[in-house]
Order: structure tokens, then sequence, then C-alpha cells
């Protein structure tokens, strides 16, 4: 029988996956834990064969974090990253993670019973990319791959001074990106668009980022 570890620290998405569990023929619930330092923990203490594994557990870790540590010491753990946010830089850590699916719960049109087969019978399932979230009078992805990183930055509560250091740029071009990013969702200032941003889980303040432009 298929040893299956859940991480999530919020009750009603662990029941769920629970539930998909115990209801299936060939998978059985090793554990089931709100931390993603407790997975690290139990796969080095009991067989897992595969990890349901949110991002944003308790503990010290993230989900992505703890996928990479355990996949180093057990590649043979299958993991599948389970999250309802978009935030943009999710995909790829997994995939740097050597993770083997990612699902969004509320998003993604396959079960999540399908993704698990999937999984096990050898497949890696990816989206193709990060989902589009509304931003006032546009989208997410109206948004430049170096707006996304300035936008990171002002959602992290760093000035135009503080982000062209970060940036390696000049103040001015901080502000034009600024400005464009204003001029494309609407909003007033960016600080009503830093509460936009992160309201809607596009981008999650103080994740690791690569700071190059």
């Amino acid at each position: 029988m298929t040893q299956v570890l859940i991480v999530d620290d919020q009750r009603m998405p662990r029941e769920y996956m629970e539930h998909t569990i115990t209801d299936s023929q060939n998978f059985e619930i090793a554990g089931s834990v709100s931390s993603a330092d407790l997975a690290v923990t139990i796969c080095q203490r009991q067989p897992v064969d595969l990890i349901l594994m949110d991002v944003c557990t308790a503990g010290n870790k993230d989900g992505i974090e703890a996928a990479a540590e355990i996949k180093a010491k057990f590649p043979k753990i299958k993991i599948i990253i389970v999250t309802s946010m978009v935030e943009v830089s999710f995909l790829e850590r997994a995939r740097n993670a050597q993770v083997d699916s990612f699902w969004y719960k509320d998003i993604s049109p396959e079960a999540l019973i399908d993704v698990i087969d999937s999984t096990m019978a050898g497949e890696r399932l990816f989206p193709n990319e990060t989902p589009t979230v509304k931003l006032g009078i546009g989208s997410s992805a109206d948004l430049t791959a170096t707006e996304i990183k300035v936008l990171r930055l002002v959602c992290d509560g760093l000035e135009y001074g503080e982000i062209a250091k970060e940036l390696n740029c000049s103040v001015n071009t901080v502000k034009t990106h600024i400005s464009h990013i204003l001029q494309k969702t609407g909003y007033a200032n960016k600080i009503r668009l830093a509460i936009a941003v992160t309201n809607k889980k596009f981008i999650i303040p103080s994740l690791p980022e690569d700071k190059e432009i």
C-alpha cells in the first residue's frame, strides 16, 4: 500500500486530502501534519512514498524548501506541491526543487486523485504558467518580468532608493517601472497597489527571489 504524507496547516484542505486518500484503494495515510519541518522528520523515521505538500505551512520552512531537502535525501519519494495561492514564483521554485507535480487546489481542472495516480505512474504534471490574476483595471498577464520583480520589492515595503539598490539600477528607472505598473492596473499609488497584490496572493512578501534585473 502506497504510504502518503499530507502537509497542510489549514484544516479543511487537509481533511479533503485525507478523505481523498482514505477513499482510494491503493493509498494509505502515513501522517497528516501542519508543518513542513515535521515532514522532513517523518521521512527520516518511517516509510513514505508520496507527499502532498502545501507551500505556506506552519514551522520554519515553507513547503518548497522542505520538498527540496526531502528530494535531496530521499529522491524516490514522490512530492506533489498543492497550493491555493497563485504566487508568481511558486512554479519555478517547485521545478528547481525537483518535485514531481504541482496542483492548484482551487483552480486546476484535474482532480487531485488523478494527479496522484499520474504522478505515481511516473508522470510530471505542472501547469504551463501561473494563473492570471485581475489587478484593478488590468491583470497580472499585463506585467513584464521586470515589473514583477519591482512589484515584489514594493510589496516588501522597500522605497525607491532601496529598490534601485536591490536591482542595481537608477531611482528614475524604478519610478518609471512603478509608473507603468500603476497605469496598467489603475491603482492610485504604490501602497494601494501593494495591498491589492498581496491580498490577491499574486505576490507574497519576503519570499526568496532573484534580485537581478
